[in-house]
């Protein structure tokens, strides 16, 4: 597994989203949807609109609304990346497979430890072809009764 962390963290989700689904820089991304998230990943797919582009409305949404809740707290560069891929090697993996791996990652890096999820981070991996998939997620955790403001987990870069 070969995994990148986008650096600096980004101040806005609608352009990542538009870059992850859509054809991607050398026409790499030739079936994207997503396969992990906090929600049900049927219920955080971007519909297609009459003209068959994506709506990006609700998701942008559901992915903007800790950051939002905190107002003038909220954090200047709030959106995480992070592209997976797996060896050139490799067997070809299932979206089942991709998804234990992305909700393993969340787990690992503390964002969305294993049993916490309520209280964790908002994201969502979109799987943009055959061989590998991506994290999109903002980095505001849910509040957690009796402090003053959500931690910004993960690193700054």
């Amino acid at each position: 597994m070969i995994g990148k962390i986008s650096a600096p963290r980004g101040e806005h989700v609608e352009p990542l989203l538009y870059y992850l689904f859509g054809p991607g820089r050398h026409e790499e991304h030739t079936d994207p949807h997503i396969v992990a998230g906090w929600r049900h990943p049927a219920s955080l797919e971007p519909p297609l609109r009459p003209d068959g582009k994506r709506d990006f409305a609700q998701l942008t949404g559901l992915l903007k609304q800790p950051q939002a809740a905190l107002g003038e707290r909220g954090y200047p560069r709030p959106v995480w990346h992070c592209a997976m891929r797996a060896a050139p090697g490799d067997r070809m993996l299932s979206d089942d497979e991709w998804a234990a791996i992305a909700h393993e990652v969340m787990h690992r890096t503390g964002l969305s430890p294993h049993g916490q999820e309520d209280q964790a981070v908002r994201p969502a991996a979109r799987r943009p072809g055959r061989r590998r998939p991506c994290h999109c997620r903002t980095a505001v955790r849910r509040r957690t009764p009796g402090t003053a403001r959500p931690a910004a987990p993960g690193p700054e870069r």
